[in-house]
């Protein structure tokens, strides 16, 4: 990794160097926009080859570690290297998401497909925020985007012959990791790591916490994720298959409503990036519910209490589900150990402790949770002010805390 940074940011040694096309040239307005934008395809390419081979998590970190290690070196380098391999990456999935027919027209009465590069430069050129064609859709690119294609087509044939060997020789091994970004939507094993991390609330040997132990949170995130994402194609496809509704028809489909609902509770647990599978899971809800409505459309009794059992459902949801603590500590095997439940509490921000709070309040048989989690919060954060440590917010958690009805146990 230091060495593919030492080529890209200090070097500039091939393949970076040779990143347009022979005979290529730019008007000086456009000729540093060009360059970042192929040398960052290049640099986007050597990640793609590498998430290949090990995954995409580990290319991940990889890259995360490469941003940081570029701060260091250069400081604010990092962020722009980061939102440039963003952009490059939001340019492959557009092309890759073009048929055949969009990339084709008509010359002369011939077929011409135009090659990938070509849709790759003209959506940079439009797309990049320093782009002088940013944002104007009609404007003709006057003839930069054939000759920024070439620089893109040049520029991968040189990629690939450095690259492909240099990425079979590399092995990867998340302890060598000298850092890493805590992901913006962490799932539930990451983000009980996140809260973890250099924090006094929890034992001193907990506060250590290194790439390896995120790089496998990634991976069980990603794991859950994706059993939650089959499990829903298969009962999605069982239930598209249901030509007619059996004479049992409404313990049929409670069934289905309830196995679709904990679907989406293990989706709430795990936590991270999920709107889209959330998305999906509304939808096969939404078809279930509408042959259910259908089917007692004549009685208003039964819609009545249908559509009571709904809000019902959807108050609960809300409330053990609503927030990450609560839902992952009412999951079935919870990642948070009980001598960390309430650290991990005091560790949520208040807003969110808030909900926790609305959550607990809102189930008597929670109430005693409640009290139990407010006396021991008092306990720690005495002991930590005890020991000299200072933490954000903890007077605004606790008076949260304190805001909760019931009783502190002796």
């Amino acid at each position: 990794m230091k060495q593919l940074l030492d080529m890209y940011l200090v070097s500039d040694s091939p393949p970076f160097a040779n990143w347009a096309a022979p005979g290529i040239t730019f008007t000086p307005e456009l000729e540093t926009l060009a360059r970042n934008g192929v040398r960052g395809y290049q640099l986007a390419l050597w990640l793609w080859l590498f998430a290949e081979k090990h995954g995409t998590i580990a290319a991940k970190m990889v890259r995360e570690s490469f941003c940081l290690l570029a701060d260091a070196m250069q400081p604010s380098s990092g962020d722009k290297i980061d939102s440039l391999l963003d952009l490059e990456n939001r340019l492959a999935h557009s092309v890759e998401d073009l048929s055949a027919q969009q990339r084709t027209f008509r010359l002369e009465g011939l077929s011409v497909e135009l090659p990938m590069e070509f849709f790759l430069a003209t959506a940079f050129l439009r797309l990049a925020p320093d782009s002088p064609y940013a944002g104007t859709e009609g404007t003709h690119l006057q003839g930069n985007d054939f000759k920024l294609a070439d620089c893109f087509r040049h520029a991968t044939e040189e990629g690939l012959a450095v690259f492909r060997p240099m990425v079979d020789a590399v092995d990867f091994d998340a302890k060598s990791l000298p850092n890493w970004k805590w992901s913006a939507h962490p799932g539930a094993a990451e983000r009980h790591l996140q809260r973890r991390d250099k924090n006094p609330l929890f034992a001193l040997h907990r506060q250590m916490v290194t790439a390896h132990e995120v790089y496998e949170a990634r991976l069980a995130d990603a794991r859950a994720i994706e059993e939650v994402r089959s499990e829903l194609n298969e009962i999605s496809r069982s239930f598209s298959e249901t030509t007619e509704l059996p004479l049992n028809w409404q313990p049929f489909l409670e069934g289905y409503r309830d196995h679709v609902d904990r679907l989406d509770e293990r989706r709430l647990v795990v936590g991270g990036q999920s709107t889209s599978l959330g998305n999906a899971i509304a939808e096969l809800r939404a078809d279930i519910l509408a042959t259910w409505r259908a089917s007692i459309h004549k009685n208003r009794h039964s819609l009545a209490t249908l559509e009571q059992d709904e809000a019902k459902r959807t108050e609960r949801r809300t409330l053990l589900y609503g927030c990450d603590w609560t839902a992952q500590l009412l999951s079935h095997g919870s990642l948070i150990p009980p001598e960390e439940v309430v650290p991990a509490l005091l560790s949520e921000p208040p807003s969110e402790l808030e909900k926790v709070v609305t959550g607990l309040r809102g189930d008597p048989r929670l109430h005693e949770t409640l009290a139990q989690c407010r006396a021991t919060a008092h306990r720690l954060v005495n002991e930590l002010r005890a020991a000299g440590h200072q933490l954000p917010d903890l007077d605004d958690k606790l008076r949260i805390l304190d805001g909760a009805p019931g009783q502190l146990p002796d």
